[in-house]
């Protein structure tokens, strides 16, 4: 199985954010022990990085986010194409458009993120971590 991860699921871990957390931190184990295939978006990563930074004021603290964050999933490219496609539908939120792009040409199989209102446009199957982990 594929899915399509969005940024906050990895920021719920890695700034520990309470209640969040461990569920999200359970959907990424399943990613990390290859029960699962993860996927990000190439802006989910330099996204965490930015957040880490902000939030620790460390910049080594960030690049370590990013290489835990590399080696549990894979980034997807991001190619003229998709961007394109996200251009055309002009919705409200691009960066949410253009991740269900990607997962759509990724072939995921749905969207984890705890935004699932921010995806219910764009014709993907969409989950909370809690939600997703109820058929696991």
């Amino acid at each position: 199985m594929k899915i399509m991860i969005d940024t906050n699921i990895f920021i719920d871990v890695l700034l520990d954010r309470d209640l969040l957390a461990e569920t999200s931190a359970q959907v990424l184990t399943l990613c990390e022990n290859r029960k699962i295939i993860g996927f990000v978006s190439a802006s989910c990563m330099t996204d965490i990085f930015y957040i880490v930074r902000k939030h620790t004021h460390n910049t080594e603290l960030a690049y370590q986010a990013i290489g835990k964050v590399l080696d549990i999933v894979k980034v997807c490219s991001v190619t003229n194409q998709e961007i394109l496609k996200a251009y055309a539908f002009h919705a409200k939120d691009f960066e949410d458009c253009l991740l269900a792009i990607c997962a759509k040409a990724n072939q995921c199989e749905c969207i984890i993120t705890r935004n699932t209102k921010d995806f219910s446009e764009f014709g993907i199957p969409v989950f909370t971590p809690e939600e997703f982990l109820q058929d696991k």
